[in-house]
């Protein structure tokens, strides 16, 4: 019977031993392929910041810097970001709600949004941004505009821009550009004696310029 033992634990073994060399094999394929993908993306960071005029019937004109932070492969560049906009907006003589309520011309709001951005690779270049989000009133629980108001809640954030890349190193940059951004927000609209019982949502639009430096 030892014989046989002997035997079948050789067979085991002989059976084994490729079956385990190649487990390590197939492991140490995944391990280098798995390499070589993240190799192919890289840390990327930016910060911008602008000015923009509001147009059409509601306008609110604003000064936004932001910052992103994301990975980069190629001419392609997809992250996250955050940043501060301080809007202006035009609007009629005030009336006596601003006795009960919290009101004011001027807003801060805080933009949280994804960034996507194509960057050409010459010293002297083109790029295309996208940044689309959410965006937060802070500071007022309103703030007037035309002959209405805007409420804090959460609305809808576009900001695209696209302009010249001048490289400055291997991974730096300066960009300058032209921007759109796009506010959708809540809107009531008032007289002196109560309010009206619509509640519509309006779009902000601006027009601007906006510079920036990556690494």
């Amino acid at each position: 019977m030892r014989p046989f033992f002997s035997i079948l634990l050789s067979v085991i073994a002989a059976i084994g031993c490729p079956l385990s060399l190649h487990a390590q094999f197939s492991g140490l394929v995944q391990m280098a392929q798995a390499q070589q993908v993240m190799s192919m993306f890289s840390y990327k960071g930016f910060i911008e910041a602008g000015y923009n005029a509001g147009v059409g019937y509601y306008k609110a004109n604003k000064f936004e810097a932001t910052t992103s932070h994301g990975l980069s492969s190629g001419n392609f560049f997809m992250g996250v970001g955050a940043g501060v906009d301080i809007l202006k907006t035009e609007a009629d003589e005030y009336t006596r709600w601003e006795e009960d309520m919290d009101l004011s011309d001027n807003a801060y709001m805080i933009p949280l949004f994804l960034d996507f951005r194509y960057m050409g690779s010459s010293p002297i270049s083109a790029f295309v941004d996208a940044k689309t989000g959410v965006s937060f009133l802070v500071g007022n629980d309103y703030i007037t505009i035309n002959d209405g108001i805007i409420d804090n809640e959460a609305c809808f954030y576009l900001s695209c821009s696209i302009g010249v890349r001048i490289a400055l190193g291997s991974r730096s940059a300066f960009n300058l550009g032209v921007n759109y951004s796009l506010i959708n927000q809540h809107y009531y609209r008032y007289d002196d004696y109560y309010y009206y019982d619509r509640y519509d949502g309006i779009s902000l639009h601006s027009i601007g310029v906006v510079a920036g430096l990556e690494w």
